[in-house]
């Protein structure tokens, strides 16, 4: 997914904003107006974006076609949060800016009259309650896109964003103006905060996508000659089956988490799941020393739209490192529905044939559907590039980012499809 929603979806909040000022106030007179106006505007963006991001976080199946998948949702979702990051600095700053006002002479103070209110005061307690969620946010924020902390510390502090955003939507509903929550940006305004405010429950309640959850049992797993590990679980009967490139969230050990991995099986393979996990993280670098056979696993899922293209369509597939598990999916789904490809070219780059995954497998598939097959050793001195590929091709990538920039930016290729596997 190339478009992003996100600067359309803003834009047309402000503009419905402005016309909605417009219409009640006029035009701000002074700076006292336009700090209100502007206070109002950063507040009602900042609460898009954060309900936005949190019904994301709740995994809504019916939002994986039109976002292209969950890696795709994943990828928004981070963006969401660097937005609302920005927007928050943003309203708190406008929030703090008279005393620069009057160093500038922009304004004078104004005297404002105390009006008695017996016992704790709304109002107060909203804008208490909003500083306290933006000196917790502006900490938080950083250090979830930075990835100061390790996975598991990263999933239980995220968590902590649901009771924020609900303590946000507070702030929000007492201190918007009453005229503004009857005008479009207005109704438009109280729909994106109860349904955050529903997913945020879901997310404190440990609900999110409980349907997609199916338990299997751990029947095997070794470790390949490059050091991947690989594990095949056995499915209970309510697993709904899976389409060749999609993956899942897969849970060997509740105090660590769910971790995404490639579904490696076919489509025919409804009972057995096989997943190449890449040792690249403190938790999967010794993922097996801790699996047993027998033991219980949580799968959620499955998840993605990197699903084979039409045998007609002239392709290219390109994999890098554990990238190729996808193509495996695809490749033992082709063979055994016994379907040709004869214009497809699929360029597999590894350190070494000896460290390559299922190298064997691979190649005895590609025989079975047509698929030609182009080995690329970096260890022989072979380097991968753009111009390898057929003219006119569309191009299927799982890889390292830097390989997919650069496919994009080379000159002749009309289409890309790769997913954004960053899942924080």
């Amino acid at each position: 997914m190339k478009h992003n929603p996100l600067p359309p979806v803003l834009l047309g909040m402000t503009l419905l904003f402005v016309t909605a000022s417009a219409f009640q106030n006029g035009l701000p007179a002074d700076f006292w107006q336009w700090r209100h106006q502007l206070v109002l505007l950063s507040g009602v963006l900042l609460m898009t974006a954060m309900s936005l991001a949190m019904l994301l976080a709740a995994r809504p199946a019916w939002l994986e076609r039109p976002l292209g998948g969950l890696d795709k949702m994943y990828r928004l979702h981070r963006q969401l949060g660097i937005a609302a990051g920005i927007l928050l600095g943003t309203h708190w700053l406008i929030d703090l800016s008279p005393p620069l006002a009057f160093s500038l002479h922009w304004a004078e103070p104004v005297v404002r009259h105390a009006h008695g209110h017996g016992g704790l005061s709304l109002v107060g307690s909203a804008h208490q309650v909003g500083q306290w969620c933006a000196w917790a946010m502006l900490a938080m924020v950083p250090a979830a896109l930075l990835r100061l902390l390790p996975y598991r510390g990263w999933r239980r502090s995220h968590t902590l964003f649901a009771p924020l955003y609900l303590l946000g939507a507070f702030h929000s509903v007492v201190l918007m103006p009453a005229s503004l929550w009857l005008t479009p940006v207005g109704l438009l305004t109280a729909v994106l905060l109860l349904a955050g405010s529903l997913c945020a429950v879901l997310v404190l309640a440990g609900r999110v996508a409980s349907a997609r959850r199916h338990r299997g049992e751990l029947i095997a797993c070794e470790v390949l000659p490059g050091g991947e590990l690989r594990v095949h679980c056995r499915m209970a009967a309510d697993w709904p089956g899976h389409r060749a490139g999609q993956f899942a969230r897969v849970s060997f050990d509740a105090a660590e988490g769910a971790h995404p991995f490639t579904i490696a099986s076919g489509e025919q393979d409804r009972d057995t799941l096989c997943f190449i996990i890449k040792p690249l993280g403190d938790y999967t670098a010794t993922l097996a020393d801790r699996l047993d056979a027998g033991q219980t696993v949580e799968i959620e899922g499955p998840y993605g739209r990197f699903l084979p293209p039409e045998a007609s369509r002239p392709q290219a597939w390109v994999a890098a490192g554990i990238g190729v598990t996808p193509f495996i999916a695809w490749l033992k789904t082709l063979a055994g529905q016994g379907r040709l490809l004869t214009q497809a070219d699929f360029f597999y780059c590894v350190e070494g044939a000896e460290r390559a995954v299922a190298l064997a497998e691979i190649r005895a598939a590609c025989a079975r559907t047509g698929v030609r097959l182009h080995l690329i050793e970096s260890g022989a001195g072979a380097r991968f590039s753009p111009s390898m590929l057929p003219a006119g091709c569309e191009v299927w990538f799982c890889g390292p980012h830097g390989l997919a920039r650069m496919i994009e930016q080379a000159p002749g290729v009309p289409c890309m499809h790769a997913e954004a596997f960053a899942m924080r």
